[in-house]
């Protein structure tokens, strides 16, 4: 039986290309993010929306800490996706309305309130369209390594980011991940671990067995073709169906109107997949010892859902600079912009743990 506690290197897109080794996040400011909402807040309703900066601090945290500001339970605080740490990030985030004055005394250093509204609904996670990314790599961007990081990006843009999870999922020396196996086998001690790591624990043994299914069908060449019983998201709304007529999905696939999902393991996946591709996720899942019922007991924290494993790359724009190369992109949410700077230089990033 496999251990998931035994990650082996992800495989790279850009495989056989001299890559750009250079730094990211040397301050927060070589790492912008901004939110790309799925709406506006419509001005009026009973939860307050904050359009909110935050500098070098994680999501969790700064979730945590305001909750502690306005004296409410950190569950009563909604956003959509959690932003890198060591980032200047913007989004928007909700706490009941009846505290709009209390929000004007929140002092939380690296944390600013840029606009308020009102809307009908809590923020939830997966309300957002994507984030727009703006990095720079300080590398020495001679004429050599100009050509190099061009030759690097038109090869991502041809296949596609490979929508692996990052290190950061996983925690500190695989933490995260540790206590989310822990979970699982129903440890004590990790149970009564704080709500919101008991949270990212669990969702980190689903992002890993999600890694292992879209290494596999990358080995299989199978992470763009569409299988008998594949679950398919339409782009860019990323709605799901399942995949009907293997020629014609496959051809939305190639044209980049459609990907082929993985799953993130749970006892309510929707779509589930069939035939063929569900077969392959089953072989995973039971390699590393996980049967299907595992799942159940978790509640919410384990419903299951599915995930892109190819997204299209489009409107990625360089601009050399003194100190490196900087990149403009956006990316749908969910997917890792730290794993599109991991092709460019083919290393690990040094990344910060989310919680």
């Amino acid at each position: 039986m496999l251990n998931l506690l035994d990650i082996k290197p992800l495989p790279l897109a850009t495989a056989g290309l001299d890559p750009v080794k250079g730094e990211i996040k040397s301050v927060p400011e070589d790492f912008v993010v901004e939110e790309i909402p799925a709406y506006e807040p419509a001005g009026e309703g009973d939860f307050l929306y904050l359009w909110v900066e935050k500098r070098d601090l994680s999501s969790p945290y700064m979730a945590r800490s305001l909750a502690k500001a306005l004296s409410i339970p950190s569950m009563e605080v909604g956003m959509a996706g959690y932003k890198d740490r060591r980032s200047v990030s913007r989004q928007w985030i909700s706490v009941p309305g009846h505290l709009e004055k209390e929000t004007d005394k929140v002092e939380i250093e690296g944390f600013k309130i840029l606009r308020k509204s009102r809307h009908s609904n809590k923020l939830r996670t997966g309300h957002l369209h994507g984030n727009q990314f703006n990095i720079l790599l300080r590398s020495n961007m001679d004429e050599q390594n100009q050509q190099k990081i061009k030759k690097l990006v038109e090869r991502v843009t041809e296949t596609g980011l490979w929508n692996f999870y990052g290190e950061q999922r996983f925690g500190k020396n695989l933490e995260t991940l540790k206590i989310g196996l822990d979970l699982l086998a129903q440890d004590k001690e990790a149970s009564r671990r704080p709500f919101y790591l008991r949270k990212l624990a669990l969702s980190a043994v689903q992002s890993a067995l999600f890694n292992e299914v879209l290494r596999l069908r990358i080995t299989n060449n199978t992470h763009k073709k569409v299988l008998q019983g594949d679950v398919l998201c339409m782009l860019p709304q990323e709605s799901k169906c399942h995949a009907r007529n293997l020629q014609e999905d496959q051809a939305r696939v190639d044209q980049g109107l459609m990907a082929v999902t993985g799953p993130m393991q749970g006892w309510k996946m929707y779509p589930k997949p069939t035939e063929e591709a569900l077969l392959l996720e089953t072989k995973v899942c039971e390699s590393f010892g996980f049967k299907q019922e595992v799942w159940k007991g978790f509640g919410k924290f384990l419903m299951g859902a599915r995930r892109c494993m190819v997204y299209p790359i489009s409107e990625l724009n360089l601009g050399f600079e003194a100190d490196g190369v900087r990149l403009s992109f956006s990316l749908p949410a969910g997917a890792y912009a730290t794993q599109l700077i991991r092709e460019i230089t083919q290393q690990d990033a040094a990344e910060e743990p989310e919680c």
